[in-house]
């Protein structure tokens, strides 16, 4: 007879969920996207950041200012996948009725995976999560804050399914690259 265990018995197939080994979405997931509901609340250029005070600074400095000058935070919907991060305006509900929708007009910012620098939550309110990345043609630094439409956990989703659409990103990368040596 097996013994028993004193904290309750763990049935595997219903606490897979809780399982941080085990991915919540398969690769091909990745490659359309995973989607959020944020609210965006401000860009600002900063500095190449040091450490993760500076970072962290950032954000707030972000956040301050923004709430500063009363610029209200705007719903959004990020989509993390293997291309990078896009955030795009939600629809408005008089909107929703027209057929066409032209996401390029509701577009607020794309940032290929490549070009992220951080991402990183606020310690001090989980809601709170942003990330940094080099723009392109200037090489200067931008920090993007958003704040979680739901409770809590919602910063460290969007901090894991970042960090394993990257991860993915670079196992394609180092695919195409042996693919390309075998080809030549």
């Amino acid at each position: 007879m097996p013994a028993k265990k004193k904290h309750g018995s763990y049935d595997i197939i219903s606490e897979d969920l809780y399982d941080c080994r085990i991915p919540l979405h398969n690769e091909l997931a990745y490659q359309h996207g995973i989607h959020f509901d944020a609210k965006y609340v401000g860009s600002m250029e900063i500095p190449r950041p040091g450490s993760r005070i500076e970072i962290v600074a950032a954000m707030r400095r972000v956040r301050y200012e923004f709430k500063a000058r009363g610029i209200k935070k705007r719903p959004v919907d990020i989509t993390v996948s293997i291309d990078g991060i896009k955030v795009v305006l939600h629809r408005k509900k008089k909107n929703q009725k027209e057929a066409t929708w032209d996401e390029s007009k509701l577009l607020v910012m794309f940032h290929p995976i490549h070009r992220v620098f951080y991402v990183s939550h606020d310690s001090q309110d989980l809601q709170i999560f942003s990330y940094i990345a080099r723009d392109g043609a200037s090489n200067t630094f931008k920090c993007n804050v958003f704040k979680s439409s739901k409770k809590v956990y919602f910063a460290f989703f969007f901090l894991f399914f970042f960090l394993y659409a990257f991860q993915i990103f670079l196992l394609d990368c180092r695919r195409n690259s042996k693919e390309l040596i075998l080809h030549v």
